[in-house]
């Protein structure tokens, strides 16, 4: 079963995560960190799980970009599959993105429909089509 982790310092943003995930597929959990030192300090425990990180890339203390960096960096996570989950539509930041390492990086929907249907395609994807 995946395991979904949000890296977000937004707690509506997180409430609305788990709203949608909960009419998407109401056996599934998201465990959510609102610093990206909190994951990074307990990534051993994800690491080898079968894990997705949604990582927002603006967060005070820890941005997203670091968050990635450290991912990558870590031997036993440097396989964790990281959709960067943010904001902006710079390409400067799409590009940064897939260039530290993210696997995937999607602007995030408004509202907690887009929200149900970005969950929907997202596992379908990483469950179902993607092969690993």
């Amino acid at each position: 079963m995946l395991n979904l982790i949000l890296i977000d310092d937004d707690p509506d943003e997180a409430y609305i995560m788990r709203q949608a995930l909960k009419k998407v597929d109401d056996e599934k959990t998201l465990t959510h960190f609102d610093d990206g030192r909190e994951f990074v300090a307990s990534i051993d425990a994800f690491a080898n799980a079968n894990s997705l990180v949604l990582l927002d890339l603006n967060m005070p203390q820890c941005g997203g970009f670091d968050v990635l960096k450290l991912i990558k960096q870590n031997k036993h996570a440097t396989n964790l599959p990281v959709v960067i989950y943010s904001n902006s539509n710079s390409p400067h930041d799409i590009e940064l993105s897939y260039q530290y390492g993210a696997n995937s990086y999607v602007r995030k929907p408004q509202g907690l429909n887009e929200t149900i249907e970005f969950l929907s395609s997202l596992l379908n994807y990483w469950q179902r089509i993607n092969k690993t």
